[in-house]
């Protein structure tokens, strides 16, 4: 499970302290990743999807394209490069601070209107078969034209890509402001599966506990890191969208208002069972602890109860045992057999006594 520290932003500004602001220098652990480039071009009539295999020519491509004829989503992988963050920049008129955002990987989330484009940043958290990835995801809308920028291969916008080759739904009929909200709701529906994968971790976690066995406490420490983690991520986001729904903006009509309130009502819900699975993580991990000291509980009394039984038998073999010359039976041919007798009559006794009073 891929975890990241929630306080990593702490570490990068420590890192930038000293930088000139809109300094771009990639803060990431993906250094090594191929840049690539993703064109995809449509409108009601139309899709094309392009692998650019020089991302060089991004500047051309905006410069090309028609935007009143066609929407375009231009989708970046890898931000290790800063000429090509700065290209992006000034073919497009970005603030340089938007700039430094996108490479700052550690930042909140966050939607800002600028002068006449739309910049956000979104953590896009989702699930690589069991491992559970962490990616920042920046986002600029400008007239039709939309560019997302992602650290690593793979992301959750698969669904968009089909329903916009299908012409499934409304997305191929509408503006680059309903495309930016479909990239928003891909992101916030991949938590809602991994919030529930999360969950089946859990349940699993308890049913060890349940069944006093070893729970895997490395494994419930971090799934307590990853909901810290989430929580930070999305208690951002559901403020930022709040300003964004009640601000004027070229980028969002009263329209859009049904559809904002789901992504709303979505981490709402996902707020409360974050809220909720912390609260059980508490409680399994004291659960978990209660059970340790159970069982050390039931070896110390086990350890007693045969101490118990031994102290008495202990003191009759050390009298029996001991050099005098007059010793009553010591002369008769059955005392070890009635001595060994009484020994075990004894220690079933009190074996007896402490069954019947349940300390076994």
């Amino acid at each position: 499970m891929n975890i990241h520290d929630p306080f990593d932003l702490l570490r990068t500004k420590k890192q930038s302290i000293g930088t000139p602001p809109g300094t771009i220098d990639y803060s990431g652990d993906y250094s090594d990743v191929d840049i690539k480039i993703e064109v995809i071009r449509y409108n009601k009539d139309k899709f094309q999807i392009d692998a650019e295999s020089d991302i060089k020519n991004i500047s051309k491509i905006i410069s090309d394209s028609d935007f009143e004829e066609e929407i375009i989503w231009i989708n970046i992988i890898g931000l290790y490069n800063k000429k090509i963050i700065e290209l992006i920049g000034s073919s497009l008129n970005i603030h340089h601070m938007d700039l430094e955002d996108i490479v700052h990987v550690s930042q909140w989330s966050k939607i800002i209107n600028q002068n006449d484009y739309l910049f956000s940043i979104f953590k896009m958290i989702y699930l690589n078969e069991d491992e559970i990835i962490h990616e920042q995801v920046s986002v600029i809308v400008k007239n039709n034209l939309v560019i997302t920028f992602q650290e690593t291969p793979g992301d959750v916008f698969d669904h968009i890509r089909s329903r916009l080759e299908s012409q499934k739904g409304q997305l191929r009929f509408e503006d680059s402001s309903y495309l930016f909200y479909s990239i928003l709701d891909a992101i916030v529906d991949e938590y809602m599966l991994v919030i529930n994968y999360i969950s089946l971790r859990f349940n699993e976690i308890e049913m060890q506990i349940i069944e006093e066995r070893s729970p895997n406490k490395e494994e419930l420490y971090r799934l307590r890191k990853e909901l810290l983690f989430f929580s930070n991520s999305i208690a951002p986001l559901q403020d930022t969208l709040r300003r964004f729904v009640t601000e004027d903006s070229a980028f969002y009509t009263q329209d859009m208002s049904p559809y904002y309130s789901d992504i709303k009502d979505h981490l709402s819900q996902i707020s409360d069972s974050i809220m909720g699975y912390r609260e059980m993580s508490n409680s399994l991990h004291e659960v978990s602890m209660s059970n340790v000291s159970m069982r050390m509980n039931r070896a110390m009394m086990t350890l007693t109860i045969f101490s118990a039984i031994f102290i008495p038998l202990s003191f009759l073999a050390g009298v029996f045992g001991m050099n005098f010359k007059y010793m009553p039976g010591l002369n008769e041919p059955k005392s070890f057999i009635y001595f060994a007798i009484f020994c075990i009559t004894l220690a079933s006794g009190m074996i007896t006594y402490f069954k019947a009073r349940k300390w076994f």
